[in-house]
């Protein structure tokens, strides 16, 4: 078997256009892609999916399902005006194919498809996915391969002239107002890990409105801590990574993140004890109202951009969130009951009682300013406001834009 040289080498079409002309249906002039393209989709004014992104104007309602698919992930967004995306597509086995659940939405095109890593019960069943569908753009982390599923998921991707592009840090995919931005794996990717694979998975946030929701494949600790050390910063809904294995979910990660909600996709009676029990701890100290599709079956999750609600198919009630960051969505937006899952109901790291290792995980952050913070702290009392942060040291105008939205002083 062939080795799949990265995918820049393979001759798939490759939209000069950005992708913001490709998610909203609009024709874009193709070009071959060699070395040169691929290079070229990764820095630069055309590097970026999409210049601009989405605008915080959203109207109606984003739908986000984790598909009931087994031991694998498959996760469907639809915007109000029907654009869709796809995050994976399970193992493709009786049982644990997405093509059902697509066909039974009417699905029968997508404007977007994420492959986040090649491992099969993440694109074992994207084979049928791309043979049935209309596939407008296909996007994975761009690591070479050798398996037989995914030399032919590549092979019917180029053969019927799907558009191809390597997932980036910075790559940004805007649709009907809202936004997909890819936040790993960067430029270089991780080496020497448990599993590379696992630890360049592509990783997205969506955000729509106010709302924020973050996708991680199977991610592990590695990949975590490179979301950390570039700003991830908080994010509403979390689809937990690696289908809850005790080698993601870390405390620094739930820390900087702090989601409301957690969607595990995992299989009934799995051979790897997923999820794992302290990784559920973990994310139930955080605050994560945690829901599995193992035994709550697909799980939907709703927003207007104010707030979020997930809704198990079985075994539970919907739960429903205020979005953290509610002022970036439009004034006009209909207000909600939705109560939050944080302390005081803000939502926010509070500068006055937050612990070094929560203040670490802050965007601007690390471990020597946190402990500079709390020892201004003990020193010279509560801060009255965020800005006073300025009078400890290593906290200048540049850190202080990095934590808008993220703290309070109370």
């Amino acid at each position: 078997m062939r080795l799949l040289a990265p995918l820049a080498r393979l001759t798939l079409p490759f939209a000069a256009a950005t992708l913001t002309a490709l998610l909203a249906c609009e024709p874009a002039p193709a070009t071959r892609s060699g070395e040169g393209a691929a290079s070229g989709a990764t820095g630069g004014a055309k590097a970026t999916a999409t210049e601009g992104g989405g605008d915080r104007r959203v109207s109606g309602q984003l739908t986000v399902e984790v598909l009931d698919v087994g031991q694998g992930d498959a996760i469907l967004i639809t915007t109000p005006k029907g654009k869709r995306a796809l995050i994976d597509g399970s193992t493709g086995n009786s049982g644990e194919s997405p093509i059902p659940h697509l066909q039974a939405r009417g699905v029968t095109s997508l404007d977007l498809v994420i492959a986040t890593h090649p491992h099969a019960d993440h694109i074992g069943g994207l084979d049928e996915v791309v043979k049935t569908l209309t596939i407008k753009l296909f996007t994975d982390s761009g690591l070479p391969h050798t398996t037989k599923s995914y030399e032919t998921l590549m092979s019917l991707v180029e053969s019927r002239g799907v558009t191809y592009r390597a997932a980036k840090r910075g790559q940004s995919f805007s649709f009907d107002g809202g936004k997909i931005e890819v936040l790993h794996p960067g430029a270089t990717p991780l080496t020497g890990t448990r599993s590379d694979l696992n630890s360049n998975s592509v990783v997205t946030r969506v955000t729509w409105g106010g709302a924020c929701m973050l996708f991680t494949g199977d991610a592990e600790e590695p990949t975590e801590e490179a979301l950390v050390a570039g700003g991830v910063g908080a994010c509403d809904a979390l689809k937990v990574a690696h289908h809850g294995s005790a080698h993601s979910s870390t405390p620094a990660f739930l820390a900087a993140v702090r989601p409301q909600l957690a969607m595990v996709s995992v299989g009934e009676g799995n051979d790897y004890g997923h999820p794992d029990a302290d990784t559920l701890s973990r994310l139930q100290k955080a605050g994560a109202k945690v829901m599995r599709t193992d035994t709550q079956g697909t799980l939907t999750l709703t927003t207007d951009g104010v707030s979020l609600t997930l809704t198990p198919e079985r075994g539970g009630s919907p739960v429903t969130v205020r979005a953290r960051n509610p002022s970036a969505a439009p004034e006009s937006a209909p207000t909600s009951s939705a109560t939050t899952a944080s302390a005081g109901g803000s939502g926010l790291v509070n500068i006055n009682t937050a612990t070094a290792e929560q203040l670490a995980a802050l965007p601007g952050l690390g471990e020597k300013t946190a402990a500079a913070i709390v020892a201004h702290r003990a020193a010279h009392g509560k801060f009255k406001s965020v800005s006073e942060l300025d009078k400890v040291e290593g906290i200048g105008p540049a850190t202080l834009t990095k934590l808008e939205g993220l703290v309070e002083a109370r």
